[in-house]
């Protein structure tokens, strides 16, 4: 015989207990857990720089005990992708990686495991232009030597799905330049070694990166993918001043890259609730004055892109027109 008392309590109980879960603030289930970054690249450099930054002031924003950063170099920033991309998608791993992997996606290069259109998008706490430097001990003065040298130019690069390895394919075919190679495996702050050493000749990355050793004299800028003049630098050329109208899909691609410089996400799928915290502590972590106060004393400018922004600029980099998709697909040896 059924005792309907004891089965009214215990529903009733069950029915409670889930208001009560459903009343508990997303912000509570952070309280005391740790956290992992995971930084695609190697320690030292502009990605490693800006990873550590958040990990030492989320915690001003974020109940977590702790906020480790992990770093997992390869393949151009894929192997960090792939990484986050399966991590649990409870909140506790965000990454900090390359936008140009966006590209890599639309080329269907090998060995990625992502969609970027699915990760959780929290933003960019740097608008940053892109930069070609070459070293001071190489013979080029300008990027028309560089273009027309019938030595071969080397080019640092991370990897294949980095940044700086589209950017001189890409332009090499754009520019005709027969002579340009790349070398990889350059991560962190080794290219910038390499350059200063005469290791290699040229490379690109972001302005900020490669400011110091500029002004240094131990690299000069040739030119910038930025649709204005860099002050300090109007003599130097810029890139959509350069090509014609046919390559305007690809610039504006690049031009992209340079308003997202430091993208930060989440796996798919973190709950709405616990999201939402995420991006909110985010936000709060570049107003910190005290982070700002670090990040102009290393010369790294913050210029934050929120989360919603990044969402849409990601998707519309996303959405190439088939002749831009082809060009890339080509840049990558991918038929």
């Amino acid at each position: 015989m059924i005792n309907w008392k004891i089965l009214l309590f215990f529903f009733s109980a069950t029915l409670m207990g889930s208001v009560l879960a459903a009343d508990v603030p997303a912000a509570s289930f952070y309280q005391g857990k740790n956290m992992t970054v995971i930084v695609a690249t190697k320690p030292g450099g502009g990605y490693d720089f800006y990873g550590r930054l958040l990990a030492g002031f989320m915690k001003n924003y974020l109940p977590v005990k702790t906020i480790i950063v992990k770093n997992m170099p390869g393949a151009g920033h894929i192997i960090g992708v792939n990484k986050l991309y399966a991590s649990k998608p409870d909140g506790l791993t965000i990454g900090l990686f390359t936008r140009a992997l966006v590209a890599s996606q639309i080329a269907g290069v090998r060995g990625i495991k992502f969609d970027f259109g699915k990760l959780s998008w929290l933003g960019s706490p740097a608008a940053d232009p892109r930069v070609l430097v070459v070293s001071k001990k190489a013979p080029y003065k300008d990027l028309e030597e560089l273009i027309n040298s019938k030595a071969p130019i080397n080019f640092a690069a991370t990897g294949i799905g980095g940044m700086d390895y589209l950017e001189p394919v890409v332009l090499a075919k754009i520019f005709k330049a027969e002579n340009w190679t790349i070398a990889t495996g350059y991560g962190g702050g080794e290219s910038q070694l390499a350059l200063m050493r005469g290791e290699i000749t040229a490379k690109f990355a972001s302005w900020s990166s490669m400011r110091s050793i500029v002004q240094d004299g131990e690299a000069h800028p040739v030119m910038f993918t930025s649709e204005k003049p860099i002050e300090g630098y109007e003599h130097v050329p810029l890139l959509p001043r350069l090509v014609g109208e046919e390559y305007k899909g690809i610039v504006d691609l690049m031009i992209f890259f340079s308003k997202l410089a430091r993208t930060f996400a989440g796996p798919p799928a973190i709950p709405a609730d616990r999201l939402e915290v995420l991006r909110d502590a985010f936000e709060k972590t570049w107003q910190d004055p005290e982070l700002l106060k670090m990040a102009e004393k290393a010369d790294r400018p913050i210029a934050y892109t929120g989360a919603g922004v990044a969402e849409k600029l990601v998707e519309s980099a996303l959405r190439q027109p088939p002749e831009v998709k082809e060009m890339i697909k080509r840049a990558y040896g991918i038929k």
